[in-house]
C-alpha cells in the first residue's frame, strides 16, 4: 500500500468541506471515511456518539460530532441504529471524489479505523495510508500481535491503539486523541506524517518495485 504525500498533506486546508457540512470551528469532529460493512463494528461508534452526546459539561471545549462517509451494506442499519438513539451528532455522508479527500481529511480532528477481532489485515488499510499521510490523529482497533499493533509499538504516537470490540478501551483511545485538540487546535501528527513521507510515499513504493522485478528478469 502506499499514498500520494505530495496530494494528501497536511497543508491541506479543510476549513471549506467543515463550515460546508455544518461544523464550526469548536466542534471536535471524529471521522470514519471508508467501507461500512458487518466486520468494521461501527455499532461501537454510534455507543461512542451515544456517550459524548450525554455529557453536557465537555471538558474540550466543544461538542463531539461523529461523521461517517463511504457506503457499505451496513450503512443503512447503521442509520437506523443512530435515529432510534436519537443521535443528533452523527451524520452520514456520500463517497466523496478522489480531489475531494485531503480537505476532507484536514476538517476531522481526529480519524478512526475500526474493525472487530481477527479482521486486521496483514498490511495496513488503505484508508490508513492516507490518514497518516494527512498527519492525522487517529484511533485504530486491532489485536497487538498484528501489523497494525506492531506498528503502534515501533513507531510510539503515530496512532492510538484499541482493543477490538472492547468499548471501554475504545473510549479511552478516543479520549486521549480528543485531548490532542487542546494541545493546539487541529495540530497534526508529526510521526505520522514522517512515517508516510519515509514508508508509504507511492514513487518510492513503485521505484523500489520496478527495481525488484528488473532484478528477477535478468
Amino acid at each position: 500500500n502506499w499514498a500520494d504525500t505530495d496530494f494528501v498533506t497536511p497543508d491541506v486546508d479543510g476549513s471549506a468541506i467543515r463550515a460546508e457540512w455544518g461544523f464550526t470551528e469548536a466542534d471536535n469532529v471524529v471521522l470514519y471515511a471508508g467501507n461500512m460493512g458487518a466486520k468494521q463494528g461501527l455499532e461501537m461508534v454510534l455507543e461512542a456518539a451515544a456517550q459524548y452526546q450525554s455529557q453536557s459539561d465537555s471538558a474540550l471545549g466543544g461538542e463531539v460530532k461523529f461523521v461517517f462517509v463511504g457506503a457499505g451494506a451496513h450503512v443503512d442499519a447503521l442509520k437506523l441504529q443512530a435515529a432510534m438513539l436519537n443521535l443528533k451528532n452523527v451524520f452520514f455522508k456520500p463517497l466523496q471524489p478522489w480531489e475531494d479527500v485531503p480537505a476532507m481529511l484536514a476538517m476531522a480532528d481526529v480519524h478512526l479505523v475500526v474493525q472487530k477481532k481477527g479482521a486486521a489485515d496483514a498490511v495496513l488499510p488503505s484508508k490508513l495510508t492516507n490518514i497518516l499521510s494527512a498527519g492525522g490523529n487517529a484511533v485504530v482497533t486491532a489485536e497487538k500481535d498484528t501489523e497494525l499493533g506492531q506498528l503502534a509499538v515501533k513507531f510510539p504516537g503515530i496512532y492510538t491503539l484499541a482493543e477490538p470490540e472492547s468499548f471501554p478501551s475504545f473510549i479511552q483511545a478516543l479520549n486521549i486523541e480528543l485531548g490532542h485538540i487542546g494541545e493546539g487546535g487541529n495540530c497534526y501528527n508529526k510521526i505520522a506524517r514522517e512515517y508516510a513521507e519515509q514508508h508509504l510515499n507511492k514513487d518510492a513504493i513503485l521505484s523500489k518495485f520496478l527495481d525488484n522485478v528488473r532484478q528477477l528478469i535478468r
